[in-house]
């Protein structure tokens, strides 16, 4: 029974204290607490304290970081053309390659008897053509002298006719030997291009970036032998929204830092914008083009990127602590002569995290509360906790 007793007491008790508050709450005091709309209006008290900046005209930039990853300029993959086996490979990663450089051999043993057949076979059909081209100028003089002496009445019409079909039986073989030269032709190109194949080569000058197979290694068409970078140049890839997309453009400065090079900053520009966004992360990419001296730059190295976005020179401005956002629009207080606030919607170009330039409207002045507007609404008395000292002070001279 007792503990009963004591828990109603303790309940009552909970409940009076905050009757008690609640009233003082919404009833207000003397002593300037808030009142029930949340401010200090007119008769809750007293004069609201707030701290207050002046509206002021400055030099702003409108600086954006980013951050993104290190690409080489290009990249690709030395593949074997031909099977067999790597005979050598006289590059290891970190070694630079020059342009059409030999790289490594492929045995070509198979390659280069088939390529003597090949050339064997061109050289019979050369003969062939010729024999048959020796032939077919006999029989058209053959032709021609009997055509002669049937004119005389020497030589028959039959013989004539059947010097005819010789000549055109022999140009039907020119044409056939012709034809089958040129197939040959073929064939040696095809023997001499994968006799070529054999030596390995690299097709730009660049960096090996990664060695695949070591020599001795049986190959297969397409098998990746060394992976070669570009590195005079780089790229830091980014993704970047799309209010940040439309303030872009190829040419803009880019400042770039990685974490493995600390105290260095490296100019870019802008390079490329992707034309899409990604519909997942609404992103579009952004690459900064980058000179590399020394290479120091590395692919696959993290990246911080700073893109001065806008500059103005004369903005008109506002501490950043005196916005007041509320459903994604902003509006100050600005303090009158007469010692009292009024909001005014604003709208906001530039803001480094001090300072926020005000586009409109473009003539505000005077100063703005940057402390304690959330005691604040239209026509709510303030002081000023320094400029009410410097008051007491000139009246006490």
């Amino acid at each position: 029974m007792k503990k009963k007793h004591i828990v109603r007491l303790v309940v009552f008790a909970v409940i009076a204290l905050c009757g008690f508050a609640a009233m003082r709450f919404f009833g207000g005091n003397d002593d300037g607490a808030p009142t029930a709309s949340g401010g200090r209006g007119p008769g809750s008290g007293g004069p609201v304290p707030v701290e207050v900046g002046e509206i002021s005209l400055r030099s702003m930039t409108d600086i954006r970081d980013f951050t993104g990853t290190v690409r080489p300029s290009y990249s690709y993959v030395i593949s074997a053309k031909v099977a067999g086996r790597l005979v050598s490979l006289n590059k290891r990663i970190g070694d630079p390659v020059r342009s059409n450089e030999l790289v490594g051999r492929i045995d070509d043993t198979e390659f280069r008897s088939s390529l003597d057949e090949a050339q064997t076979q061109v050289r019979v059909n050369h003969a062939s053509l010729d024999e048959v081209t020796a032939t077919l100028s006999h029989n058209q003089r053959e032709l021609e002298r009997t055509r002669g002496l049937v004119e005389k009445g020497i030589a028959s019409q039959a013989e004539l006719d059947a010097l005819k079909t010789q000549v055109e039986t022999q140009q039907s073989r020119l044409n056939f030997a012709k034809a089958q030269l040129e197939q040959r032709q073929v064939l040696l190109n095809q023997a001499q291009t994968r006799f070529e194949y054999t030596q390995v080569r690299a097709s730009q000058a660049g960096l090996i970036a990664q060695r695949h197979v070591d020599g001795g290694t049986m190959m297969t068409v397409g098998a990746p032998i060394l992976t070669v970078v570009g590195l005079d140049t780089v790229f830091v890839e980014l993704a970047v929204t799309e209010r940040d997309y439309q303030r872009l453009a190829p040419g803009k400065a880019a400042a770039v830092t990685v974490d493995a090079i600390p105290g260095r900053t490296f100019e870019g520009i802008v390079h490329r914008m992707a034309p899409y966004f990604q519909s997942a992360s609404r992103t579009a990419a952004v690459e900064i083009a980058l000179r590399n001296q020394g290479h120091l730059l590395k692919p696959g190295m993290f990246a911080r990127i700073s893109i001065t976005l806008n500059e103005e020179s004369n903005a008109r401005s506002v501490p950043a602590a005196a916005l007041v956002e509320r459903e994604g629009r902003f509006s100050v207080f600005v303090v009158s002569d007469s010692a009292t606030v009024s909001s005014v919607p604003v709208e906001v170009g530039i803001n480094d995290g001090q300072f926020a330039q005000i586009l409109s409207p473009p003539d505000l002045e005077g100063q703005v509360v940057t402390l304690g507007q959330h005691l604040l609404r239209n026509g709510t008395r303030v002081t000023i906790p320094g400029q009410e000292q410097d008051r007491g002070r000139a009246a006490s001279r």
